[in-house]
C-alpha cells in the first residue's frame, strides 16, 4: 500500500535537492502551488498522469518515488550515511558474501528475502569451487556465472554494474536515495560488501565481511560504526553494482524451474583460468586429495594458509547446502505433487551432507578460523576423517545431480 505521507517527504527532500522552491516546481508541471504543498504534506498523491513528468524533474524513476525505503538517510561530514544498515553475518551462518551483501540491497529497495531463499532462487546454494592451491577467491560464485540476473527475475528488481569514471558519483547518487551498493572483488575477495555513506572529502564507507577486525575507531563514522573502505590496501572494486527499481517478479514456478537448471550447470562445470578453477564433483576431489596428503605436503598446499583457508572454504560449503536444504523446505508447498517425494530426497541428501561435515568441524573451529586457526590444528586423524566425510558428500552430491534431473524431466 502506498503511504501518502512518505511519498510527500520523499517528493519534497528530493525537490529540495534539486534547488527548486516549491512554486518554481508547480510551475514546471503546470499545476498550483497548493496542488504541490498537499502532496508534500501527505494530503493527496499526484495523479497517475502527472508522475512521469514528476519523476523526470525529480532524477528519479516512479518506483523509487513512491516506494516506502527501509531505511533512511542522514547527513555527516558535509556527506550522507544511510542509516541503520546491519553488519555481515561472516562466520556465523552467512558465510557466501554476495548473498549476504545482496539480502540488504533488497531490504532497502522494500523486497523481504530470507538469506536461504537468496542463496536458492540465485543457484549459490549448490556452488562449490576450488583452486589447486586452496586460494579462498574460489568461494566468489561469480568466478564461474552471475548470480545477481537470476536474483533480480525471482526478486523483481533490475541492477546495474557500473565501471566508468563517473563511478563515485554514481555510489553518492545512490547513497542519497537510500540505496547501498554492492562492491564486487574490491581485492581478493569481496572484502567490502556494501558501501552505505560518504563524507565530502571523498571517503567511502560501509560494511565489510572483515568489521570483525575491529578497525582503528578513526576510521569510522556515525554510531553505526561503518568503516572506511580504503582502509584495506588494493581495495579499488573490479565492479560496483546497485539495484535502480523493482520490476515484474518471475513467476514462482518458473523461478524454481531456473534455480534447479542452474544447479545442474553448477555441477557439471569445465574448469576455468587453465584448469585453475574446478567446480562440482571435482572441487571435492582437490579437496580429499589435499586433506589425505602427509603433514608437510599438506603444510606447503597454499602460500596463503592452508588451514584457515580449508576451514573458511569448507565452512562456506556447509553454509551453502544448509542453505540449499532451507530453501527447498520453504519451497515444498510449490512443488507439483509429482515432484515432491524426489524434492525431498533432495533435501535428506544435502542435510546429510551438512550433519557428516558439521559434525567434524564445529562451530567453534570455524569461528576461530575468522583469527587464524594454525596449521597444527589440522592433525593427521582430522585431515583423514574430513577427506572421508568428504568422499561421502561426493557420492551424496552425485545423488542430488539425478534427483535434479528427474524433477527436471517431469516439471
Amino acid at each position: 500500500m502506498i503511504d501518502a505521507k512518505k511519498v510527500g517527504e520523499r517528493i519534497a527532500a528530493l525537490r529540495k535537492e534539486r534547488g527548486l522552491t516549491g512554486e518554481q516546481f508547480a510551475e514546471l508541471l503546470q499545476v498550483s502551488a497548493q496542488a504541490v504543498s498537499k502532496w508534500e504534506n501527505g494530503k493527496n498523491l499526484p495523479g497517475t498522469a502527472l508522475l512521469p513528468d514528476i519523476s523526470e524533474l525529480l532524477g528519479t524513476s516512479i518506483d523509487d518515488m513512491l516506494m516506502p525505503r527501509a531505511y533512511s538517510v542522514r547527513c555527516h561530514k558535509g556527506g550522507r550515511y544511510i542509516d541503520g544498515v546491519s553488519p555481515l553475518q561472516f562466520g556465523v551462518g552467512k558465510d557466501c558474501t554476495w548473498a549476504g551483501a545482496y539480502q540488504i540491497l533488497l531490504r532497502a529497495m522494500g523486497v523481504k528475502a530470507d538469506y536461504a531463499e537468496i542463496m536458492g532462487f540465485s543457484g549459490a546454494c549448490y556452488y562449490l569451487a576450488m583452486t589447486r592451491d586452496w586460494c579462498p577467491s574460489a568461494a566468489m560464485p561469480q568466478i564461474l556465472y552471475d548470480p545477481t540476473s537470476l536474483a533480480e527475475q525471482a526478486f523483481g528488481v533490475r541492477g546495474a554494474y557500473f565501471m566508468t569514471e563517473e563511478r563515485d558519483l554514481r555510489v553518492r547518487e545512490s547513497i542519497d536515495r537510500g540505496l547501498p551498493v554492492m562492491l564486487i572483488e574490491p581485492r581478493v575477495e569481496m572484502e567490502w560488501g556494501v558501501l552505505c555513506g560518504y563524507t565530502s572529502d571523498g571517503n567511502f564507507y560501509g560494511r565489510s565481511y572483515f568489521d570483525y577486525l575491529r578497525p582503528d575507531e578513526r576510521d569510522c563514522f556515525t554510531n553505526n560504526y561503518y568503516y572506511l573502505a580504503d582502509s584495506y590496501p588494493g581495495a579499488d572494486p573490479e565492479r560496483i553494482y546497485f539495484l535502480q527499481e523493482r520490476t515484474m517478479m518471475l513467476p514462482r514456478h518458473k523461478a524454481l524451474k531456473a534455480s534447479l537448471k542452474t544447479a545442474q550447470r553448477l555441477y557439471k562445470a569445465d574448469t576455468r583460468g587453465n584448469g585453475q578453477y574446478v567446480f562440482g564433483t571435482a572441487a571435492y576431489d582437490v579437496l580429499i586429495r589435499g586433506l589425505r596428503c602427509e603433514d608437510e605436503a599438506f603444510a606447503a598446499i597454499s602460500s596463503y594458509g592452508t588451514t584457515e583457508n580449508g576451514i573458511l572454504l569448507l565452512s562456506r560449503l556447509i553454509d551453502a547446502r544448509k542453505a540449499a536444504a532451507m530453501f527447498w523446505m520453504m519451497q515444498l508447498k510449490y512443488i507439483p505433487d509429482r515432484n515432491v517425494s524426489l524434492i525431498r530426497d533432495l533435501i535428506g541428501l544435502y542435510q546429510q551432507m551438512v550433519g557428516a561435515l558439521e559434525a567434524l568441524l564445529p562451530e567453534e573451529l570455524l569461528r576461530n578460523a575468522l583469527n587464524g586457526y594454525p596449521v597444527r590444528a589440522w592433525t593427521k586423524e582430522l585431515r583423514r576423517g574430513l577427506a572421508d566425510a568428504l568422499s561421502e558428500c561426493k557420492r551424496w552430491e552425485i545423488q542430488v545431480l539425478e534427483k535434479i534431473e528427474s524433477v527436471l524431466k517431469q516439471w
